[in-house]
């Protein structure tokens, strides 16, 4: 009885870990998706410009108007990777200074890291499901996660550090100096890599409790056989 009850305590480790690692990846993925991770108010534009990491958008700010509300109005979005339309963009900023957000090519590489981070976090929660079943797989599944929480932890203090530099925290305009801010998609990530590092502690406890169990199964002491004859039935 006590071995079943290990195995099922492990079992319910290992499904709390697949929990927490399905709702990070969640996070995780939306905060990329998600263009605003760096706004800025350009009033002399008057619009709103959200960077994200392969997004750039723009909302009108129309509810300065009567009856009108800013959350209302669409985003107008631009794909970072069109060619076509950076080289527009990069026609229109020749006067304008060159480290401002249309500029920024680091959000590429943080985009890289955290694409990384969800790839093999899919990679973990296959190896998941079958963790319970072979104490290989639930090593593995640790590897993963902890590969997982690590390159989604590099990609979020590379965005951090880099947005709080001056070339990057303030866009010129043709008028004035703006300060961007970090947007709720950042937040929105490190929460989703907060989790990871959760379900990585409950991976490596279950990892950890089911080679433990392999030891000791490996080095439980055989039976002693029974003599064949007894001693008193020897003969004299």
């Amino acid at each position: 009885m006590s071995e079943r009850r290990t195995t099922s305590a492990q079992t319910i480790v290992i499904i709390s870990s697949l929990i927490l690692l399905i709702v990070a990846l969640g996070l995780q993925a939306g905060g990329v998706m998600s263009p605003s991770w760096q706004v800025v108010d350009i009033r002399e534009f008057r619009a709103t410009h959200h960077h994200g990491l392969w997004l750039d958008c723009t909302r009108p700010q129309l509810h300065l108007l009567k009856n009108q509300n800013r959350d209302d109005l669409p985003l107008h979005c631009t794909y970072k990777f069109d060619f076509s339309a950076s080289q527009i963009i990069d026609e229109n900023i020749e006067d304008i200074d060159q480290n401002s957000a249309a500029g920024e090519r680091w959000h590429k590489f943080t985009l890289g890291f955290m694409l990384c981070a969800i790839i093999l976090a899919a990679l973990s929660l296959l190896c998941g499901i079958c963790a319970p079943c072979s104490s290989g797989f639930a090593v593995l599944y640790a590897i993963l996660v902890a590969f997982t929480a690590f390159t989604a932890t590099c990609g979020d203090a590379i965005f951090f550090f880099a947005a709080h530099r001056v070339d990057s925290r303030f866009v010129q305009g043709l008028v004035g100096t703006y300060e961007q801010v970090i947007g709720m998609a950042f937040y929105l990530h490190v929460a989703g890599t907060v989790i990871s590092c959760l379900a990585l502690i409950m991976a490596a406890i279950s990892a950890y409790s089911l080679l433990q169990n392999n030891e000791s199964d490996r080095h439980l002491p055989m039976r002693e056989m029974a003599p064949l004859h007894e001693p008193r039935f020897a003969r004299v």
